[in-house]
């Protein structure tokens, strides 16, 4: 039985120790209990014979027998002589009485009753009847003249008689009441005894459902286990042919083009062989370094840097990587950063950059067309308490928000990153193998700095993951902020643009310039009005309406912003041109200058 409840079972040595107790004493008390049941049977019985048929009967056999013998002799008559042993057969029948109340258990049964008192009456009795055979061997010679003295005799004894009847009457009484409180004293104790075999029977049962279900859960267990090792194996398999899926295309793409690099002569396609290595080899040190992030936060070993940086200037940034990616996919990104955030904080800026390169990823592998919106805005979340870094005032929490106007992700795929591991069944993260290394890396990082992630996704709608990380305040946060340029009061502008999600973030970032801003969802003109500025973006209309309305707003002296092609690629329309990523950086001179005395100069980026 000990090695089925080894371990942090729910019985220890020392509790199979008790158990093991607990079963013997439970074969005690059974043996105890028919031990008792068997004693009261045989003295019951042993009871009913001596007491009843053997003590009282023969006592009062004793009685009568005299009664009788006496008669025997008053009822003699001259016709009876010679007796011919007659009157020895009657005394005969009565001594014989007197033995069997003074030999064997009956014998041993009458001297105890009444202190032995009995045994002397019974003794006087014997030597009375004995004396008596003198005179009946004279009865039977014929003799009458001992009759009387005879009959005499017989009569002086008869009050010891009945004293002796009276005194086995009362012990045998006394007796039996003994034997009846001793019955009795032994019937509760069976009663006593059988409950208590049966309490210890239950507990017994109970301990042995115990044992059993705890032995079924061992079994579990070890089936768990067993499925646990084969899925760890499976999961070991999965992953080293993931590790080999991702690593082969960059490996593919750096052999290739060394290949095709030995064979050209031409400057310009050493030049983008060369930037074509240089970009594999960076995907290539990118995807090792997540696998070795994925192992260290596994081990639980992997710790956040915290660092003060600008993170306007970050997510720009990490914006700017994935441009050469959307150009070539023709998609429109575009980022909005709530201007109530501080310009510095304290987080873990490598970190983070990880979750919005995974999130960017993932929206522009799942989007062929339209556009992706990055937006940094305060959560309404508490931060978590906790130690606060060197230097730093306050604990908060923003959000990080990456919608796309795509095809959406595959059910399964989304049943994968619906995990919380803050709850109790759900320990581990989605597996890279079910989810991507990029988005597995990214949902592990997100809980390990303590934050949440979530995401709604719809078909052919696009998807939207919106992430709450925490973020530190640094003391001097009173300088951290750099004020941005306000245009005057009811400045209006209009937004040219049919994707409404591209024209809501463009519409944001236009507010933070203290502009009122009206959108043309279905692309119209709205020449009829009069605005401060145009916003000209993507429009189905430019071909028939659009050299009309751009005339008008040049009579206006009103200027247009812009990224329609066909509007940048005609230079007599006078629109100033922005480009894809799409930031409020990009915007700020532009605005700075036409509504402003001061002439900022405008940085204009060099795009193809």
């Amino acid at each position: 039985m000990s090695r089925f409840f080894q371990g942090n079972t729910w019985l220890s040595k020392f509790k199979i120790w008790v158990v093991y107790g607990f079963i013997t004493f439970i074969i005690a008390i059974t043996i105890a209990v028919f031990a008792i049941i068997t004693y009261t049977s045989d003295s019951s019985k042993n009871n009913g014979r001596r007491v009843f048929e053997s003590s009282l009967w023969n006592a009062l056999q004793l009685q009568v027998q005299s009664y009788r013998f006496l008669n025997y002799l008053v009822a003699l008559e001259d016709s009876d002589y010679p007796l011919n042993g007659n009157a020895f057969f009657e005394y005969d029948l009565l001594m014989s009485r007197v033995d069997l109340l003074r030999e064997g258990e009956v014998g041993s049964l009458i001297r105890n009753f009444e202190g032995g008192r009995t045994t002397r009456l019974l003794n006087i009795i014997n030597g009375e009847l004995e004396l008596l055979s003198f005179n009946l061997s004279r009865i039977e010679d014929g003799d009458r003249s001992y009759l009387p003295d005879l009959i005499t005799r017989i009569k002086n004894i008869e009050d010891q008689i009945n004293e002796f009847v009276t005194l086995v009457n009362k012990g045998s009484n006394e007796y039996i009441s003994r034997q009846h409180t001793t019955l009795q004293k032994n019937l509760n104790d069976i009663q006593l005894l059988s409950m208590a075999l049966l309490t210890c029977l239950l507990c017994l049962c109970f301990l042995t459902i115990k044992g059993l279900t705890e032995l079924k859960n061992v079994f579990r267990r070890n089936d768990n286990l067993q499925s646990g090792i084969l899925s760890v194996h499976e999961d070991k398999s999965d992953m080293l042919s993931f590790i080999h899926q991702e690593i082969r295309s960059p490996i593919n793409a750096i052999l290739g083009a060394a290949k095709t690099l030995k064979n050209t002569t031409s400057y310009h396609d050493t030049e983008a062989l060369s930037q074509h290595i240089e970009e594999s080899g960076q995907q290539l040190l990118q995807t090792i370094e997540m696998f070795s992030d994925l192992a260290l936060i596994d081990a639980k070993k992997l710790s956040l840097t915290i660092t003060t940086e600008n993170l306007s200037k970050n997510i720009h940034d990490y914006l700017a990587i994935f441009e050469p990616q959307m150009s070539r996919k023709s998609l429109q990104g575009i980022a909005y950063i709530d201007p109530l955030l501080p310009t510095n904080i304290q987080m873990d800026f490598s970190r983070v950059k990880e979750i919005i390169v995974a999130l960017l990823q993932n929206a522009i592998a799942h989007t062929p067309s339209g556009s992706i919106s990055l937006q940094v805005r305060p959560s309404a979340l508490n931060a978590p308490k906790g130690q606060l870094p060197t230097n730093a005032k306050e604990a908060k929490m923003l959000q990080i928000a990456i919608r796309d106007t795509g095809l959406g992700m595959p059910n399964q795929l989304q049943q994968n990153l619906r995990i919380n591991p803050a709850l109790p069944m759900q320990q581990e993260g989605p597996l890279p193998s079910k989810v991507g290394l990029s988005l597995a890396l990214c949902h592990k990082l997100v809980y390990l700095m303590k934050g949440e992630m979530h995401f709604s996704c719809a078909p052919e709608k696009g998807c939207e993951f919106w992430v709450d990380l925490p973020y530190y305040e640094p003391n001097d946060n009173d300088q951290n902020t750099s004020p941005t340029f306000q245009c005057p009061n009811k400045t209006q502008a209009l937004i040219i643009e049919t994707d409404t999600h591209l024209a809501k973030i463009i519409g944001l970032q236009l507010s933070t310039f203290n502009m009122e801003v009206t959108f043309s969802k279905d692309g119209s003109f709205q020449e009829h009005k009069d605005y401060d500025l145009i916003m000209l973006g993507n429009t189905p209309r430019f071909e028939r309406d659009g050299k009309d309305a751009i005339l008008q707003w040049k009579t206006k002296s009103c200027p247009i912003l812009g990224y329609h092609p066909k509007a940048l690629s005609t230079p007599e329309y006078s629109v100033i041109p922005l480009y894809f990523p799409l930031t409020q950086e990009q915007l700020e001179p532009h605005i700075c200058a036409l509504f402003s005395n001061t002439r900022i100069p405008i940085k204009v980026d060099n795009h193809d």
